[in-house]
């Protein structure tokens, strides 16, 4: 079966592409070439519940406009979002850690400034209708430019869940809107 110069390319590509990924998996503080050592993983991790994080679908997205301007595309200030969740769990004999993450962006509108934005973010647990962590935090985010979008990322490393009923635990986040109070 003849080989076509493509398909030669292609090849030499992916093995270019396949060895880059191997060595920069290798690479030491220094530079130097060194075998990855993964983290150890025991049992009883890999069987161990993490809660998952739910993002209330009331809660994801905060318009805010100018005094007297309430649904005015031209008197937006800003538009800010949550999007994302991500958790890593870590255990002990009676309670779990979880480390929840948020991803969130903050857009100016026409009557937008740069500046500091202060986020209200609720990060809680929840066993059927019991509230059992709560954690409200005005998120600090610095807008630097009106003309894009600007990131931020959320992090509450210390969601508290006892083991037992953790099960039936949930953790929500949501953007705590105060018009929504």
């Amino acid at each position: 079966m003849p080989i076509c110069r493509s398909s030669i390319r292609h090849l030499a590509v992916l093995a270019g592409l396949g060895s880059l990924v191997a060595v920069s998996g290798c690479q030491s503080n220094d530079g130097s070439a060194t075998a990855a050592q993964p983290a150890a993983v025991n049992v009883e991790e890999l069987r161990a519940y993490c809660p998952q994080v739910i993002l209330e679908t009331e809660g994801t997205v905060w318009s805010q406009y100018e005094r007297g301007g309430e649904g005015d595309a031209a008197k937006l200030v800003r538009r800010t979002t949550i999007s994302e969740t991500t958790r890593a769990c870590s255990y002990s004999a009676d309670a779990i850690t979880v480390n929840v993450a948020v991803a969130g962006r903050v857009v100016p509108g026409p009557v937008g400034s740069p500046g500091q934005v202060s986020v209200p973010l609720v990060v809680e647990a929840r066993r059927g209708g019991e509230v059992i962590y709560s954690n409200p935090v005005n998120y600090g985010v610095q807008v630097t430019d009106t003309a894009g979008a600007t990131q931020f990322v959320f992090n509450d490393p210390a969601v508290l869940i006892p083991q037992a009923g953790a099960q039936q635990t949930r953790i929500f986040v949501r953007i705590d809107v105060p018009e929504a109070r």
